[in-house]
């Protein structure tokens, strides 16, 4: 796994200010425990320092935002750096949580984009950012399971076409912004390695659930890197509701066909 580099914003009452790590994506995870004070001092003996203090978003796998003007802290490592399921990320933030008493922390799913968002600048501020995912291709899915019936996928894909027939797919290199960006036509493709069920031993990362005849598309995301104000235009018509990382609601829309069974809860 890649050691990623890391963005650390902190904001207080004159702004925002950025720094940056190399390979701080590895240890953002164990960073965050030390607590609030440790993890300010921490930040600002890195490089950087100024509002423009961006990396390019190719080499950036990790970001943290500490707003000390409202105490929260928003946080993503990507999945490729740290692989955590979901249950893994909601029992870590209950630790960091315990070592923030007081603080607002969140996990957040869209990454330099939610950052962006949140401090009101437009994506193109970080090089790349902006740049659409690559298109689908034609035949983009693989089997649910991949050659072990147990092995849990980066993001799973359920369809249910017009007719009401369910099918089961993942994708291993593609998060749900390519598929969502696609819009429903290119995910309405039948996919010659989808199943029409799946039993898994662990949680994807992503999940993202398409329902031709109810023309509702829903998804849970630990990294969802888009803008969902471009959502609408190419989901005429459909409901669209983003779980956030609520993995069992979408799980029991797409029904018993679908079987998650998460290691126990630590």
């Amino acid at each position: 796994m890649s050691g990623g580099h890391a963005h650390y914003v902190i904001v207080d009452r004159k702004g925002h200010r950025v720094w940056s790590r190399d390979r701080g994506a590895r240890t953002l995870q164990t960073d965050l425990l030390s607590g609030p004070d440790r993890t300010i001092e921490f930040v600002r003996a890195q490089k950087g320092g100024t509002p423009d203090f961006w990396m390019n978003s190719v080499w950036w796998r990790a970001v943290l935002l500490l707003d000390l003007r409202h105490r929260l802290l928003l946080v993503q490592i990507a999945d490729d750096v740290c692989a955590p399921s979901v249950p893994e990320i909601r029992a870590w933030l209950h630790d960091v949580r315990a070592e923030w008493p007081g603080w607002d922390v969140r996990w957040a799913a869209r990454g330099l984009h939610e950052v962006m968002d949140y401090l009101g600048l437009p994506y193109d501020t970080v090089r790349y950012l902006d740049d659409p995912p690559p298109p689908l291709a034609e035949q983009w899915a693989g089997p649910p399971n991949g050659d072990d019936l147990t092995e849990m996928p980066e993001t799973l894909i359920a369809v249910r076409s017009a007719e009401g027939h369910l099918s089961l797919a993942s994708t291993w290199i593609l998060t749900p912004d390519a598929a969502l960006l696609a819009g429903p036509d290119a995910l309405l493709v039948p996919q010659d390695q989808a199943t029409d069920m799946a039993v898994l031993e662990g949680v994807p990362w992503n999940g993202l659930y398409v329902d031709a005849p109810a023309r509702r598309a829903d998804w849970w995301a630990t990294d969802l890197p888009l803008d969902p104000r471009r959502l609408p235009a190419l989901w005429p018509g459909w409901t669209l509701t983003d779980h956030g990382e609520a993995y069992e609601e979408v799980a029991a829309l797409i029904g018993p066909p679908l079987l998650i069974q998460p290691p126990p809860a630590r």
